[in-house]
């Protein structure tokens, strides 16, 4: 399993963007996560777009466990005969620990991500 969060990459991010975009950036993700994992858990039709916008955003920011995890969801759902309840399992795994970073990031008075 990939670490939670690559901080370099969220380093870079914030050295082009500025602490203050890159902050902005981080709180919009975390309500997107919510959203889009919503999606996903419920099995809506939005739930393929919804883990295509996750593995976008998240490889991003640096969360490339859920990246890859929201990529491999997307090609359960493409492929007829994946098991996509495992591959949804594993997406919801990542997410969780991605919340639980963002949350103790913004418990630890360091901002939403450091």
């Amino acid at each position: 399993m990939k670490l939670v969060l690559d901080h370099k990459k969220l380093q870079g991010l914030r050295a082009v963007l500025g602490q203050e975009k890159c902050d902005a950036a981080l709180n919009r993700f975390r309500d997107e996560l919510g959203t889009c994992l919503s999606a996903i858990e419920a099995g809506t039709p939005e739930r393929a777009e919804s883990a295509h916008r996750l593995a976008g955003v998240a490889g991003l920011l640096g969360f490339d466990d859920l990246e890859d995890h929201s990529r491999q969801f997307l090609a359960a759902v493409h492929q007829s005969d994946a098991d996509i309840a495992s591959s949804t399992d594993a997406l919801v795994q990542a997410a969780h620990r991605v919340e639980a970073e963002l949350a103790q990031r913004a418990l630890s008075n360091r901002g939403p991500v450091s």
